[in-house]
């Protein structure tokens, strides 16, 4: 468990795979706060940035991609240190750089690991 609760931010826009990762989150001791794409992640941010102490974020949503909630997530004073993980199967290398250029702290293949890796990812950028 972790020394107190952490709010976790999924900007996921596929349900089974959000509702998966809100269960692994949570019983390794996160909060979870659930958008289904960039636009509701950054209205959810607007209300609720002072307790978000991550954002799970995925890449290929539909309207807003993860690209782009990054990019606006991070010109924003309030937004701007809020740690982000990627989250997607976009698995090449000009993603990931893109990714990590953009402010992004990690890089998670989905289709690689299992919930309970993506909660241990989760655990270490957040101690970081």
């Amino acid at each position: 468990m972790i020394d107190e609760n952490k709010t976790i931010l999924i900007a996921e826009d596929e349900d089974d795979l959000r509702q998966m990762y809100t269960i692994a989150l949570s019983a390794a001791g996160f909060e979870v706060i659930e958008a289904s794409d960039g636009a509701q992640a950054l209205s959810l941010l607007e209300e609720k940035y002072e307790v978000i102490d991550l954002i799970l974020l995925d890449i290929v949503m539909p309207g807003m991609d993860g690209f782009e909630t990054l990019e606006n997530l991070k010109k924003d004073e309030r937004f701007k240190n809020i740690p982000v993980l990627v989250s997607t199967n976009l698995d090449n290398d000009d993603d990931k750089r893109e990714a990590l250029k953009m402010g992004a702290k990690d890089y998670f293949v989905k289709s690689k690991h299992t919930p309970s890796e993506l909660a241990a990812k989760v655990k270490m950028v957040i101690s970081e």
